[in-house]
């Protein structure tokens, strides 16, 4: 058992240097690997007593790629971080509140507003209110980040 635990550590600590994991994720990885679970569980253990797993940190980490590289709303940040293997707790926790989603939306609307020169207005509303739906945007967030881009329009024309 004593050289198992040993070859499991040896095992975790090579996967997490590449990048870091979930709980959950490591989990599978050493029993995809033939690691038995008491050898699975005690090496989950000592990583996380060591700061080597930590699923909190890990889901800020997540959050922000979600918000900030894919331009994701609070649900999509929601389904990014469950589909990671962070738990539901952890989850709802760490993408609590709106403030960091409104930016995300406008970045999103105004990369994507580029390329629709040739649509009527409410085609573009149309399309850019799905867009932002489907990424996880709330309809709230949505709904002031194109009344504020119309505005903004509105007043250049004039």
């Amino acid at each position: 058992m004593d050289d198992s635990s040993g070859k499991a550590l040896k095992y975790a600590l090579r996967i997490l240097g590449y990048r870091d994991r979930s709980m959950s994720e490591m989990r599978q990885k050493l029993a995809a690997k033939g690691f038995s679970m008491d050898v699975v569980d005690a090496t989950l253990v000592r990583l996380e007593e060591k700061g080597f797993i930590d699923d909190r940190r890990f889901a800020e980490l997540l959050k922000r790629d979600a918000v900030e590289r894919r331009n994701y709303g609070v649900q999509g940040t929601r389904r990014y971080l469950l589909k990671r293997g962070i738990s539901p707790e952890i989850t709802d926790a760490v993408t609590d509140g709106d403030e960091d989603y409104e930016g995300a939306a406008r970045r999103l609307v105004e990369k994507k507003m580029k390329l629709m020169n040739d649509c009527s207005e409410d085609t573009a509303r149309r399309r850019l209110w799905g867009l932002l739906s489907r990424r996880g945007f709330s309809a709230d967030t949505i709904y002031r980040v194109l009344k504020s881009i119309a505005t903004r329009e509105d007043g250049n024309e004039g």
